[in-house]
């Protein structure tokens, strides 16, 4: 099956992917980099451009990984997990499971990324000077990389979503008024107002400068640029209205029963195809031992399936994604897409409360948003 990422290793336990848009500015950046060393160095050989420009290259992404560990470190160090960091077409981006609880974490966590690329800039910029008695190629390489560096770092400290200066903006109007809405707010105007700009400079580029392909390109970031800072206001309000909903309050707590013995042919015929629900418990009300599903006898060659029970085939109850009834909406719908899940248990210790259907919980979800619109 085709993949749209993929997967380097784990740094800290944070996992590194590259997504496939990322060859796009990979090969840009390989070409017009190339381009200009060539064009400025007529002197040097094709391997040494070949070879200066692929390992600049290479070390620019290292440093746009470096950035997003920045924001990683701080936030994993301030208890928000971080599941992974994704290299795009745009740059990068970390995965960050759920927002940050104070204005303090959310400040320190955004300002991390563009001080490592400060950080970056100034160490570059002071190796090229004594590399430029060494090696021509290595000074050039050097003075580029801490230039590209400055220009990400002072670039992302625009005071608009989704750029870290937005989050620095949300941090900062969040701590003076004590409304994370607020700063939210701010920072999603803020991040309009950076796409707007960059769309007329875009235009301008376009059609006073001539530059078509330079222009369209700006013109896309400012796209890109407003549709996530649109998608972070409105995920921001989902988050909030979904804060006070819990799973006691979306369980189902008719629990469909098998009882352990029963064959798993049995199982699919009369009651699941027949009831048209993919799982059951299996058990009893007062004794719950495990949980069957369509994917456990999928898994199952059908000439056992009339020798098998379902408790040869189910998840023992110990083993079970669960959830607490005071679990968030918004905890419960990570656990589901985390894990992949169809159907979560709602579980009080060993005792079985109910449990929550992947669909039927988004359409709930989407009931109460409506009533609260």
């Amino acid at each position: 099956m085709f993949r749209s990422v993929l997967v380097l290793g784990t740094i800290r336990g944070i996992r590194i992917e590259i997504h496939i848009s990322w060859l796009v500015i990979f090969v840009l950046l390989l070409v017009s980099l190339g381009a200009g060393l060539n064009q400025a160095y007529s002197d040097w050989s094709p391997a040494t451009v070949l070879v200066t420009t692929v390992v600049t290259v290479l070390m620019f992404f290292a440093s746009i990984l470096a950035h997003e560990l920045g924001h990683s470190v701080v936030a994993i160090r301030r208890g928000v997990p971080v599941k992974a960091i994704t290299l795009f077409i745009f740059g990068g981006m970390a995965q960050i499971s759920k927002d940050s609880e104070s204005a303090n974490d959310e400040f320190w966590i955004a300002i991390a990324g563009p001080a490592v690329s400060f950080a970056l800039a100034a160490g570059f910029l002071m190796l090229s000077l004594p590399a430029a008695g060494i090696s021509e190629p290595l000074s050039v390489a050097l003075t580029w990389l801490g230039l590209i560096n400055l220009v990400v770092a002072i670039f992302n400290l625009i005071p608009g979503f989704p750029l870290d200066g937005g989050r620095v903006f949300r941090a900062l109007v969040w701590k003076f008024t004590g409304d994370a809405a607020r700063g939210m707010r701010a920072a999603v105007m803020g991040g309009r107002l950076v796409a707007y700009g960059l769309f007329a400079v875009g235009l301008w580029s376009m059609l006073a400068m001539g530059n078509l392909l330079g222009g369209l390109w700006i013109m896309i970031i400012a796209w890109f640029l407003l549709n996530m800072a649109e998608a972070s206001g409105r995920d921001f309000k989902l988050r909030k209205r979904l804060s006070s909903l819990h799973a006691r309050d979306l369980a189902d707590r008719d629990l469909p029963l098998v009882a352990p013995t029963l064959p798993v042919e049995q199982w699919v015929h009369d009651h699941m195809l027949a009831g048209g629900r993919r799982a059951h418990f299996v058990g009893d009300r007062d004794a719950v031992i495990g949980l069957v599903t369509l994917t456990d006898a999928r898994k199952l060659a059908r000439e056992r399936w009339s020798q098998t029970t379902v408790a040869d085939i189910m998840t023992p109850l110990e083993k079970l994604v669960r959830v607490a009834p005071d679990s968030s909406a918004e905890e419960i719908l990570q656990l589901i897409n985390q894990h992949s899940l169809n159907q979560l248990p709602v579980m009080d210790g060993d005792q079985v409360l109910g449990w929550i259907d992947r669909r039927r919980l988004l359409s709930t979800i989407e009931l109460h948003l409506e009533l609260k619109s």
